[in-house]
């Protein structure tokens, strides 16, 4: 086990390139200045992209007990703090491990987090409106949706209105957050996607409780990704794996699973 770079052969594993998608946010934080990688080069790679993000942690299928036990002793010595609650992601089989050995760190909270990506789109049932690109005159109104987005998904880091403005504003800014608008000129909908390389990760979808269950989300997700795919990218997104309607809307327009990553965290006191 050794502390590696952006360049380390790990990346070009077939193991890696197959969980590639489903670990994208290795791929964005390989990008990051406070990049702090450790990896054994054949088993396992942990990845912190910044100070206070959560820490990634992909392994091979079936990895070994003795690899299991290095990525432990790793994450104790390397990244775990006396001061912080430290996020990580991980495959279910490194979570069961912690659980079998009694970490003495593990918290009790636990969040399965469903991936998809999508390789065709399909059709979804039709709704009144049409997708276009957000502007800055929509920002009042999707600074709300943010807002209440964060405050009813009980983020583990809540924003105030403010920082969902000024969120939203660098999003519009940035040409890659599109909205839902009905027949009304009602904005019902809202998606923003972030490329890195071929990937494009979706996120911030967010339908006001009033207009959901009308098929604005799945037609959003259908027009953008369309849009996607014809540039040769490849789209994916995060979601709970649990929330039902939400997952559907993604599998309505084309999104397949390809597997549940689990969110938890641990703490030194």
């Amino acid at each position: 086990m050794k502390k590696i770079d952006r360049n380390s052969s790990i990346f070009g594993l077939d193991e890696y390139k197959k969980n590639k998608n489903q670990f994208h946010m290795i791929e964005l934080s390989l990008l990051s200045p406070d990049l702090l990688l450790y990896s054994d080069e054949e088993n396992y790679l942990i990845c912190r992209g910044q100070v206070g993000r959560p820490i990634w942690i992909w392994t091979v299928d079936g990895i070994n007990q003795d690899a299991l036990k290095e990525v432990v002793e790793l994450i104790t010595e390397q990244y775990l703090t006396d001061v912080a609650k430290c996020k990580f992601t991980s495959k279910r089989e490194f979570y069961t491990f912690l659980k079998e050995i009694g970490y003495p760190y593990l918290n009790d909270d636990y969040f399965e987090m469903g991936s998809l990506e999508c390789r065709q789109v399909k059709q979804p049932r039709k709704c009144d409106g049409y997708s276009e690109k957000a502007v800055i005159n929509d920002i009042e109104i999707l600074a709300k949706y943010w807002y209440d987005d964060n405050q009813e998904m009980n983020s583990s880091t809540p924003i105030t209105l403010q920082r969902a403005y000024e969120e939203i504003k660098a999003m519009i800014e940035s040409e890659n957050l599109w909205i839902w608008r009905n027949s009304l000129d009602k904005i019902v909908c809202m998606v923003h996607y972030k490329i890195v390389g071929s990937q494009v990760r979706l996120s911030h979808v967010y339908t006001p409780r009033d207009e959901r269950r009308k098929g604005y989300a799945a037609n959003l997700i259908h027009d953008v990704t369309k849009l996607l795919l014809e540039m040769d990218l490849e789209p994916l997104l995060y979601t709970d794996y649990h929330y039902i309607a939400s997952n559907k809307a993604y599998k309505n327009a084309g999104y397949t699973e390809t597997g549940v990553l689990i969110n938890f965290s641990c703490s030194i006191r």
